[in-house]
């Protein structure tokens, strides 16, 4: 071990090898058990809890405690802890070459329990940038350069219940002694590796960067290809991809994310009529998607069999469905009735409702409509046929007087 490394372990374990044997002495013999307790925070920094403890079997042990309670020089005690943990995280720092700092110092000490009591003596604070936070996650153990150590009976307990939302615990480094909701526990005595005890966090959170189809419409029995691409990349774990039939039947496929955390499927569409595709992540995933994806639709279509047919149909039978209409278009073009006299070429036949406007215009832009009816030579339904198409067409508009209308050129 390194005359560094030795530096770090000493002071890491100071916390009780001063205060514990200080109040083992001034109490007389009181057998005191510490806990280190460190609750671990989102933004790096944690919350320190060293508590030692004692239990009361007899009155002298507890007039005692009594005793120190009450003539303890709380505000000695605390400076004194304060020092040394300032010189910890400041070694600490100098070591894993970030800042750090240590504040929100507290002491407590109390009287617990009913049946049997406890003495409590409770050291608190907070150390700032205690982890160090990645883009994708939160370790923890550089700071114990040297290692750490535990006496007998001593006991340090890590709380990540805090971390519990948005990462999970990938590593912990030795194996812990006891294991509970969201807390691990060591117990003494342990000599720990340098750089030990070390926790990995990873973080929970997924982004869906790319999730798509190579097409929205595919023919029955084709294959459709989803791809798509999450961030952090993260290869090796898994999603499903599901597929929602048009009859509502879901079908999901496990797909393994690869390197740049890309991902892809394909499956044959097989049934006709409007599909969606969805990504998940399996029940029992550690991972959560930061926004689900929206689902995507594809449309599953089936050729008809005329439309198969006249795909394999020779050239020679499209000629002898277009031969009828062409023979009947010769025919209305070349045939006319014997005894009918052309109009000359000049001569300018007006529509009917090219005859309605010159009507009304000649009479200075106004008729009834049985007057246009009578000058036109049409019948009463083909007046109002005439009269309401050049209305729609915004030429003339009609005047309901009693049961006659009025049609004026606009």
């Amino acid at each position: 071990m390194t005359r560094q490394k030795a530096v770090a372990r000493a002071l890491l374990a100071i916390i009780l090898v001063t205060l514990s044997r200080r109040v083992s002495l001034a109490e007389g013999g009181l057998e005191f058990q510490t806990t280190y307790r460190i609750i671990l925070h989102k933004d790096s920094s944690a919350t320190w809890v060293v508590e030692l403890s004692t239990t009361l079997d007899s009155q002298e042990d507890l007039d005692s405690f009594k005793l120190f309670k009450d003539s303890a020089d709380q505000n000695t005690l605390l400076s004194n802890f304060e020092t040394t943990i300032s010189s910890i995280v400041s070694k600490a720092a100098s070591l894993t070459g970030r800042p750090m700092a240590a504040g929100n110092f507290s002491l407590k000490i109390d009287l617990t329990g009913i049946l049997k009591q406890l003495g409590t003596i409770k050291y608190t604070f907070k150390w700032v940038n205690f982890s160090l936070k990645t883009s994708d996650g939160i370790e923890v153990g550089d700071v114990f350069e040297g290692g750490f150590y535990l006496f007998t009976d001593e006991m340090l307990e890590i709380d990540y219940s805090e971390l519990n939302s948005d990462y999970f615990l990938k590593l912990a480094s030795p194996r812990a002694s006891r294991e509970d909701s969201l807390r691990l526990a060591w117990v003494g005595r342990m000599d720990f590796a340098d750089r030990e005890p070390r926790l990995v966090f990873e973080s929970r959170i997924i982004r869906v960067e790319e999730f798509s189809l190579d097409s929205t419409r595919v023919k029955k029995g084709s294959p459709l290809s989803v791809k798509g691409r999450i961030s952090p990349p993260t290869p090796g774990i898994t999603l499903r991809v599901i597929y929602l039939s048009p009859q509502g039947s879901e079908t999901f496929r496990e797909v393994i994310v690869g390197v740049n955390g890309v991902f892809s499927d394909v499956l044959n569409m097989n049934l006709v009529g409007e599909w969606r595709v969805s990504l998940r992540l399996p029940s029992d995933s550690p991972y959560r998607f930061s926004q689900e994806p929206q689902p995507l639709q594809i449309s599953v279509y089936e050729e008809s069999g005329g439309e198969a047919q006249a795909e394999s149909l020779p050239p020679v039978f499209y000629l002898a469905l277009l031969a009828p209409p062409v023979v009947l278009l010769v025919i209305i073009l070349f045939h006319r009735p014997r005894g009918r006299r052309l109009s000359p070429p000049d001569m300018k036949v007006l529509s009917d409702e090219d005859l309605v406007i010159k009507l009304l215009r000649e009479a200075g832009g106004r008729l009834t409509q049985s007057q246009i009816k009578d000058a036109a030579k049409f019948s009463k339904s083909k007046t109002s046929i005439v009269l309401n198409e050049l209305q729609r067409k915004g030429l003339v508009r009609k005047i309901k007087r009693g049961r006659e209308y009025i049609v004026e050129l606009v």
